[in-house]
């Protein structure tokens, strides 16, 4: 792999990453309901999701989505409802100061399974990177350093711009001050939950 090479695909990476899509959504609907420590264990979850598929494209492996379809859909239709689940959640919350002994919502292994279930419902990432790959790489002479080279260009990229957009949401969340606001924050983040769980139940 060249230096070129490397450049144009993180490059490329990064432009998609910063596309609007259902990950996003969620991130950003997360990261107003629940705040920053979520939305990164979300991040984090779709992230592993993603190296996942890219290893599998990147070594031929994407016959095995075909082989596993039916396991895929029911990834799909978790993660769905998953999403659609915490938009509920998140439009039926209470503002803080209606709420004075809730805990705080903690970052936990629900966010992390709740991400890498919306990712991994999604085996079309094995096409989108059989398909972008190649641009950048000759995966026919692929070794385990290219592999590793290109993991380590693009998974700091998928994570950290979805990380900036939660951290925007976060600080939004953070300058709410009335319950009125609160609300329609609230309310606006479930239906952008509940929206985006549907969203990928119909791909």
């Amino acid at each position: 792999m060249t230096v070129e090479g490397l450049i144009a695909l993180a490059g490329a990476t990064a432009l998609f990453a910063l596309i609007p899509g259902p990950g996003i959504m969620a991130v950003v609907a997360q990261a107003l309901s629940r705040g920053l420590g979520p939305a990164v264990m979300w991040i984090t979850g779709q992230v592993l999701g993603d190296m996942i598929y890219l290893l599998m494209a990147m070594f031929g492996l994407g016959w095995v989505a075909s082989q596993l379809g039916d396991g895929f859909i029911v990834l799909r239709y978790v993660g769905a409802a998953y999403l659609i689940w915490m938009g509920f959640k998140a439009w039926t919350a209470k503002p803080p100061c209606e709420n004075v002994t809730a805990p705080p919502a903690r970052a936990g292994g629900r966010y992390f399974l709740g991400g890498m279930c919306v990712s991994l419902g999604n085996p079309k990432a094995i096409a989108f990177y059989c398909g972008f790959l190649p641009a950048f790489i000759d995966l026919t002479v692929l070794t385990s350093t290219d592999a590793a080279t290109v993991i380590a260009v693009i998974c700091p990229i998928v994570f950290v711009i979805p990380v900036g957009y939660a951290w925007l949401a976060a600080r939004g969340r953070g300058a709410i001050r009335t319950t009125r606001i609160w609300k329609i924050a609230n309310r606006s983040a479930g239906a952008v939950m509940i929206g985006a769980g549907a969203t990928v139940a119909a791909e």
